[in-house]
């Protein structure tokens, strides 16, 4: 299903958020590959956990820049994704559209990348493919400055994600890729940068299908791995079908991976990232998702409230009335962290 929305009207269920888990996370269209109709390169969309196939269509980062790999910045919440036209880090508006450059980095070669934040937000990790070597840039997140390079023999990485603070198995702070093998499989991967190698690996089982194409790689602040994976079927000896991106949990312990479902089921996104996004989760009454609470997010309320959008339902009973506008300005009243 896929709904374009005003801005200021996103229409995804509040309840999980709520309760203190992740309702959606951001993508990016990234080399519009398939040519599926609707969908631009550098479209952003925000696609709902419960139901993959839900994809709200954000206002456009910008134009003829190729986007792979992105992140929320921690502290700040501003989404930033890595441009690989100039290797440049760029602040994305996912209100009115556009984006703010940081800087270029350099040291890469254009292509897909992946991108994720160090859990105090002062660090920002890139890589993608260089020559034979997968380069892994460490650059200060304010300036985009280089503090360190890493060229790592492995296969291609397309995502990296950074352990949170409090995982339940894992050690906050290191750093894991998604990689895609030449054999058609993929394999979930801890970084060692320090001593400059894949310190373990994990095959990835339950997939599907042969994953070629792009990835991403988020953990959720609870812990739970979410991953895109998309590529194709061999149905026959020369034909083949193309995969849209699915989305799915990993287990690090095991790699198996579940499928929550193929995200946007009736159009196709060659999505090049995934940034599970709990800003609604900190500040249910923030609609417009700045970050900050005003008329605008009022006005997204009675919009959904009129429409019985699932966002305006507060209470989560399925019915829209006073209980609804009460707990809304209730929570509009308490402000955000």
């Amino acid at each position: 299903m896929n709904r374009i929305v005003p801005a200021l009207t996103l229409t995804l269920a509040t309840a999980s958020a709520l309760a203190g888990g992740p309702t959606s996370a951001y993508i990016i269209e990234g080399s519009a590959y398939f040519g599926a109709p609707g969908i631009e390169l550098t479209q952003v969309g925000r696609v709902d956990l419960s139901d993959p196939s839900v994809v709200d269509i954000l206002p456009t980062a910008g134009i003829d820049l190729r986007f792979g790999g992105a992140d929320l910045r921690p502290g700040t919440g501003e989404l930033v994704a890595f441009e690989n036209t100039t290797n440049a880090m760029r602040i994305l508006d996912t209100i009115n559209g556009g984006n703010a450059l940081i800087d270029s980095i350099g040291f890469m070669d254009s292509g897909v990348a992946g991108m994720s934040y160090s859990n105090d937000g002062s660090l920002a990790y890139v890589t993608t493919t260089v020559g034979a070597f997968v380069r892994i840039l460490t650059v200060d997140a304010d300036t985009g400055a280089m503090v360190a390079m890493n060229n790592i023999i492995t296969d291609a990485i397309s995502s990296l994600a950074v352990v949170p603070e409090g995982h339940p198995t894992l050690n906050p702070g290191d750093l894991y890729g998604l990689a895609l093998t030449a054999g058609g499989s993929v394999r979930l991967v801890r970084i060692d940068l320090k001593a400059n190698t894949i310190a373990s690996t994990q095959f990835v089982s339950g997939v599907g299908f042969s994953p070629q194409f792009e990835t991403g790689l988020d953990f959720a602040s609870d812990g739970t791995l979410y991953a895109l994976i998309q590529g194709y079927d061999e149905v026959s000896p020369d034909v083949f079908v193309e995969i849209s991106s699915h989305l799915y949990t990993i287990d690090p312990a095991s790699g198996a991976a579940t499928d929550l479902g193929v995200v946007q089921a009736d159009g196709t996104w060659d999505a090049v990232t995934l940034v599970i996004d709990e800003g609604q989760a900190q500040c249910p009454a923030d609609l417009t998702g700045d970050g900050e609470l005003n008329f605008f997010d009022v006005s997204a309320f009675l919009n959904a409230f009129a429409a019985n959008d699932p966002i305006a339902d507060f209470t989560g009973d399925g019915s829209y009335n006073f209980f609804d506008v009460s707990a809304f300005l209730n929570a509009f009243n308490a402000g955000c962290p």
